[in-house]
């Protein structure tokens, strides 16, 4: 019987996109560049601040500027209050630079969250049809065990008949042992495969390992496009490429924010408050506002040294670029040549188990009618479980390597 709670490929990969660990930080990674390219366009609005000061000074100082002569307003304890706003209205392109910058980034890691949700598709697919072929090779095995176990008892008949030599049931001991062993491997196997697909699906600890549902079957395949045109559609698909051309283009734009290091700024400035001293009970609304302007004109080599640094570090990206797009082209290729190994693989090995089912067949009635001989019989055996798990994992394979051509070019999930 099938587990209810068993899992189907389109369940187990709906579970991974919503619980996987990587796919979440990246989402996290996400969001927190969102605010930094909404922090970086909140540079371009006013910034209101309410400040206030005491200041005592050696010498009496006037509260405010006289208005009469003679007006005694001195005191060394000055206080006040004041809403100081500062409005950026030209700062030699630095700004727009870092709001383009800032909105690149945002791009780059959308791009990367993508290819995340797409790389965590693929490796739950092929852990998937991994998982779904491990269990045919242990349903062979298992078969095996049975046809050996049946099979032993009925030389143990014939021993006891005189019609078999004792040596024939020493043979299927012992392949009945080589049988078990091999057993448990696979079923190990299985069940460290079960708690990879667990870490991908992201369940938590103290909680048992997945279980899966459905069959292997031949997957029906578009002939092999040529590598070319799977190359160009990666380059014009693959979210990971289109992420690192945007990480370049933010610091191309951090380039020229460095240079803006060399031009002026002006600025809008007003303040509103009050003033008032210790000795006078009176108070004073004071109020400005005015246009300042910095020129820098030496700044000991910072703003070179910025220029230099975001511009290694533009070519670094470039650099990423290049090597991206050769990783592009080596992934499509295996997954073409993976794809094309499969095909004939499976093609190979289907007509072998039907062959090797009959011929075990054949063999094990012409021991029971005493025309065979054992060891023929353990060598049919042998191949029937070879066959039998050979086409298992080429079937997964196939199914694989179609997934593996789909994560390739970017098609995989869309």
């Amino acid at each position: 019987m099938t587990n209810s709670s068993a899992l189907t490929l389109e369940q187990a990969i709906a579970v991974a996109l919503k619980q996987n660990p990587d796919i979440a930080a990246s989402r996290y990674n996400t969001e927190a560049l969102s605010a930094v390219s909404d922090i970086a366009r909140a540079r371009r609005l006013p910034s209101v601040n309410l400040r206030g000061s005491y200041e005592y000074t050696s010498e009496d100082q006037r509260l405010f500027p006289a208005t009469y002569n003679g007006e005694p307003l001195f005191d060394n304890d000055l206080f006040s209050v004041e809403v100081v706003l500062s409005l950026p209205i030209y700062t030699g392109g630095k700004i727009n630079s870092t709001v383009k910058a800032a909105d690149l980034l945002r791009q780059a890691a959308d791009g990367e969250l993508t290819r995340t949700r797409e790389t965590i598709v693929f490796n739950v697919t092929s852990l998937f049809y991994n998982l779904l072929a491990q269990r045919e090779v242990i349903r062979s095995f298992e078969s095996a065990v049975e046809a050996t176990q049946e099979h032993r008892r009925s030389i143990e008949e014939q021993v006891k008949a005189q019609k078999a030599a004792r040596v024939d049931l020493l043979r299927a001991e012992v392949r009945m042992a080589e049988l078990k062993e091999k057993l448990t491997r696979e079923r190990n196997a299985l069940t460290i495969q079960q708690w990879a697909l667990a870490a991908l699906l992201g369940t938590e600890p103290g909680s048992t390992a997945p279980d899966i549902t459905g069959d292997l079957h031949l997957v029906a395949l578009p002939e092999c496009p040529e590598s070319s045109l799977c190359l160009r559609k990666a380059l014009e698909q693959r979210s990971d490429y289109y992420a690192v051309l945007n990480l370049a283009k933010a610091q191309h734009e951090a380039i020229q924010g460095a240079r803006a290091g060399h031009m002026p700024t002006l600025s809008l400035q007003a303040s509103y408050g009050e003033r008032w001293m210790d000795s006078f009970n009176d108070t004073q609304d004071i109020w400005r506002i005015g246009l300042v302007v910095e020129f820098p004109l030496f700044e000991g080599g910072v703003v070179r040294s910025q220029v230099r640094e975001q511009t290694a570090r533009y070519n670094m990206r470039q650099e990423q670029v290049r090597k991206l797009e050769l990783q592009i082209r080596t992934e499509v290729e295996i997954a073409l040549a993976e794809i094309a190994s499969a095909r004939e693989r499976t093609e190979a090995t289907e007509k072998s188990v039907e062959q090797a089912r009959e011929s075990f067949r054949i063999i094990r009635e012409k021991y029971d009618l005493g025309k065979g001989a054992m060891v023929d019989v353990l060598d049919a055996q042998a191949a029937l479980v070879l066959a039998e798990t050979t086409y298992a994992r080429a079937l997964a394979d196939l199914a694989v390597s179609d997934a593996r051509r789909k994560w390739a070019t970017g098609e995989l999930n869309r």
